[in-house]
């Protein structure tokens, strides 16, 4: 009998002691290159902590006022009349522009409303806003606003000022303590 000498067969292995720095090296690639997202949400100046304060009532001069509400089937109605929400932006930008700087605006938002509802309003609130500091700025210094210098922007801040006044419902369910 004829006893043959078998070979044993290796296989090849891979030299992974360079994966690892591989592996930390694609990390920090893709963490320098990808963007991260910017915070979403609505920008606010909220009041002063310090509740000592005095507050005075003011009397608006209801010529001056627009008044927007969110009804509890989300519906908006600005001045008692129901309007949708793409007219809402013309609405506001030519009530800012025809009263000027003794505008307000109020919001009336009902707490069975939808938080959608609420954010869209918002938006379109800002932008009308938006478009007409713009308008004001290439009518007074021939470009839009968001390329004026720091001083000229707050010239237009001060001829435009974002008057808002949100009034929220306080019952039994929620609300501040008294």
């Amino acid at each position: 009998m004829i006893i043959r000498n078998r070979h044993k067969h290796r296989v090849p292995s891979l030299n992974t002691t360079s994966t690892a720095d591989i592996s930390f090296m694609l990390l920090i690639f893709f963490l320098v290159v990808s963007s991260m997202d910017i915070d979403k949400g609505l920008e606010r100046l909220l009041p002063p902590i310090d509740n000592t304060e005095l507050q005075e009532e003011s009397l608006v001069n209801a010529q001056n006022l627009l008044e927007l509400e969110i009804t509890a089937d989300n519906q908006i109605l600005a001045d008692k009349k129901k309007v949708d929400l793409k007219d809402i932006r013309l609405i506001i930008q030519s009530f800012v522009k025809e009263k000027g700087e003794k505008h307000l605006i109020s919001l009336n938002t009902d707490r069975n409303a939808s938080y959608d509802i609420y954010f869209h309003l918002q938006n379109e609130m800002i932008k009308a806003y938006r478009n007409v500091r713009d308008d004001m700025s290439r009518k007074t210094f021939g470009i839009g606003y968001d390329y004026l210098p720091a001083e000229k922007k707050k010239s237009i801040l001060d001829k435009v000022p974002q008057h808002l006044a949100e009034f929220y419902p306080m019952d039994e369910k929620g609300g501040q303590d008294d």
